[in-house]
């Protein structure tokens, strides 16, 4: 460190030497070097030199007044203005904080200073001081009266209707001026203005009861409040740990969600496929019954019909250049597609597409060449989408997929006799061959909202291309009948105002 200077050592011992010119005014003890007094930096050097100007001459009269003290003299000459100070006290209004905080306007007072000499302790001038400061008529009218108190001075004003309680004068700790090793009181003062003398004799036999009541609620509260705060705490607990309770419930509980909405899709699948087989049995028992079958043809296409190959496997008799390669553009763009409306409900979730296959090129050329031609006829021929169709027993969907639609394809329904189609691929589901779902762009044209079901409806209304139908009635209890989507459908009337695109194979 560096070591200082030589004038500044001079500077110091004169700045202590100032300090010490009062040491002796105000003290009780004519031996006593303490003093009570402290001294104050002053912000403007002109004002110390003024302040100084006189002081060597108020010392010196201070000195002669003291000696004439000590000659036990009682002339006026012996009396200055040090001998008439007894007690002093200081304080401010504080007001609100800039930043708006105290929003309830309260009146408060700061006690900065409170002190009495030494040789006049004991005499109750203090007491009475503190009974001038609470006065409203004196100072006010005010809402609290705070103060930081010396540790050795805590007792007094409690005596005097201060309290030291932590919770009362947070409020008070950001609006006052903060001192270090000091307790913050506060004085609440009664809602009547001041207190007659009678009054305040009455209060004052009455304060040590009083003061133990309050002092007995206070324990009561704060134990009441240890109560509600343990009780509290402990329901915390309880709440974040039932909380993970149905947490891990509600996982199960999806898990196994899933796995019954697979088991009833997978239940759906077996039994359609059984009903068609059925179907085909039965057809073929009666062609034998009527003799338009032979008993060895029947027996191998009961064969064939026994040794069906699975639908997974049903593409690999396809044509290979028909098939998307999984991750290319365009089998993205369909499973995309296919997977945001499929997940939309939690039970679909499960469902992945295997594979997708389109038309052969050169048929699919004739097929837009006739699909084109229709649109333009059409009164609005730019509305052209993308829908699933509503349809297709076993075999039905490849057959489309190859051919086209034909006039063969159209079904009755509620709405009518023609070709339904969906936007919403799990509505198509309900209608279409297990595992299988066949993609079309459709010409809508111009579409007519219908509400009204007519089953022998075989042409659009007057002025329009198609219809837009309400919700059907699914005629059988199969693969995703067991839930209602309530979607829109198309109706169209024409086989050629709609061309297969993919036709997409999914799992459950």
């Amino acid at each position: 460190t560096e070591k200082p200077s030589k004038e500044g050592e001079e500077k110091e011992e004169e700045e202590e030497e100032e300090d010490r010119a009062f040491t002796g005014v105000f003290s009780d003890d004519e031996s006593d070097a303490v003093s009570d007094s402290e001294s104050e930096e002053s912000e403007d050097d002109g004002d110390d030199e003024r302040y100084a100007a006189g002081l060597n001459e108020y010392l010196e009269g201070v000195e002669k007044r003291r000696q004439l003290r000590e000659e036990d003299s009682t002339s006026v000459a012996s009396v200055g203005a040090e001998s008439l100070l007894v007690a002093a006290a200081t304080f401010k209004r504080v007001h609100d904080n800039d930043d708006g905080l105290r929003r309830d306007r309260e009146k408060i007072l700061q006690l900065t200073l409170l002190a009495v000499r030494k040789k006049f302790r004991k005499l109750g001038i203090g007491r009475q001081l503190l009974n001038f400061l609470r006065n409203p008529i004196v100072v006010g009218e005010y809402d609290a009266l705070v103060s930081y108190v010396d540790p050795g001075a805590t007792g007094f004003f409690l005596r005097n209707g201060f309290s030291s309680d932590v919770i009362l004068n947070n409020r008070f700790r950001d609006l006052v001026d903060h001192w270090d090793n000091s307790t913050l009181m506060s004085y609440l003062p009664p809602y009547s203005e001041c207190l007659s003398t009678g009054t305040a004799s009455l209060v004052k036999e009455m304060s040590t009861s009083l003061g133990d009541d309050i002092k007995r609620w206070r324990s009561a509260s704060v134990e009441a409040y240890q109560t509600q705060l343990r009780c509290l705490e402990r329901m915390r607990h309880e709440i974040l740990l039932l909380r993970t309770t149905v947490s891990t419930q509600e996982t199960t509980i999806n898990s196994l969600t899933m796995e019954v909405d697979r088991l009833r899709l997978s239940k759906g699948v077996c039994e359609r496929e059984f009903r068609e087989y059925r179907a085909q049995v039965r057809s073929l028992l009666s062609r034998l019954r009527d003799g338009r079958e032979d008993v060895d043809s029947a027996e191998n296409e009961l064969m064939s019909l026994t040794l069906m190959e699975p639908k997974d496997n049903m593409v690999k008799a396809v044509d290979t250049d028909t098939i998307l390669k999984v991750g290319e553009e365009e089998w993205r763009q369909v499973e995309d597609q296919f997977r945001a409306e499929v997940c939309k409900v939690p039970s679909y979730q499960s469902i992945r597409i295997s594979s997708v296959e389109k038309p052969n090129a050169t048929k699919q050329n004739q097929l837009r060449s006739s699909f084109s031609v229709r649109c333009n006829a059409l009164r609005d021929p730019d509305l052209r989408i993308r829908l699933y169709y509503c349809g297709g027993k076993a075999g039905t969907l490849h057959r489309i997929l190859k051919e086209g639609f034909q006039p063969r394809d159209m079904v009755a329904g509620d709405y009518g006799v023609g070709l339904y189609f969906t936007q919403n691929p799990v509505r198509a589901m309900q209608y279409s061959e297990p595992g299988l779902l066949l993609q079309c762009e459709v010409g809508i044209g111009m579409a007519e909202s219908v509400l009204k079901m007519d089953q022998n409806r075989n042409r659009p209304p007057v002025g329009y291309d198609s219809v837009l139908t309400g919700d059907r009635n699914v005629d059988h209890v199969g693969i995703y009948s067991h839930q209602r989507h309530n979607e829109l459908q198309y109706l169209i009337f024409d086989s050629t105002q709609a061309i297969p695109i993919y036709l997409v194979y999914f799992n459950i």
